[in-house]
């Protein structure tokens, strides 16, 4: 029984380091930010010149990395305009934590992951409870997902409420350039791309699962 709830327990670890990882690895990707923002935010709808969409996106993953401070300074005309407003960058302070966080708990969750399977591998049960906790996570993601697709807008400010102690969050468009460059349709898409990520480990997860389970039963069938 102990066996069982520690495959199980550093299962759901894999899939939650997995997860942070992806979350980390794309969210601090200048190409992608940069790419994300023209479709999303185009310059005539952001005010910010195009050419300073590369530097934005730059800027802004290495701050999401731990690196610098959040501001650009650009010039229009020969007038110098600082991108961001204090609110913006406290906000984004906030945000910079959870990027820590997610760093923290992937390489928390694959060392923990690691010792549960090495410590629980000899189980005849093992990679049955590991198809198991992932087939678990997957019924609830879709159920995440179901919801996303109905009202992506309101399961967005839950979880800004749940992850912020604060309503910094709560942008202005008219005032602040960061909700006018991540409008919802560029946090869809990452959505996206993160989950779609996330979602082929998961079937890779429960192939090999499947697989070492049938190779044990051939195995436990021969004479």
């Amino acid at each position: 029984m102990k066996q069982s709830l520690l495959t199980m327990l550093s299962a759901l670890l894999l899939c939650i380091s997995m997860l942070a990882a992806i979350i980390y690895g794309l969210g601090t990707s200048p190409e992608l930010m940069h790419s994300l923002m023209l479709r999303t935010a185009p310059p005539d709808q952001t005010g910010l010149p195009a050419k300073q969409y590369t530097p934005m996106a730059r800027m802004i993953t290495s701050y999401l990395k731990g690196n610098g401070s959040f501001q650009l300074v650009f010039s229009i005309d020969g007038t110098e305009y600082a991108a961001f407003n204090q609110k913006e960058q406290t906000h984004m302070a906030d945000v910079q934590q959870l990027f820590q966080l997610c760093s923290h708990v992937s390489l928390g969750s694959a060392i923990l992951t690691l010792v549960g399977w090495l410590t629980s591998r000899r189980s005849p049960s093992f990679w049955r409870n590991v198809r198991r906790t992932v087939c678990c996570v997957l019924t609830c993601v879709t159920c995440l997902v179901l919801l996303a697709c109905i009202d992506f807008n309101s399961l967005f400010i839950l979880f800004h409420r749940i992850a912020f102690t604060n309503d910094l969050w709560l942008l202005d468009p008219s005032t602040d350039l960061l909700i006018r460059l991540m409008p919802i349709e560029f946090f869809v898409s990452y959505a996206a791309i993160i989950g779609g990520l996330w979602l082929l480990g998961m079937v890779a997860l429960l192939v090999v699962s499947t697989i070492s389970i049938r190779k044990a039963k051939k195995g436990s069938e021969i004479p």
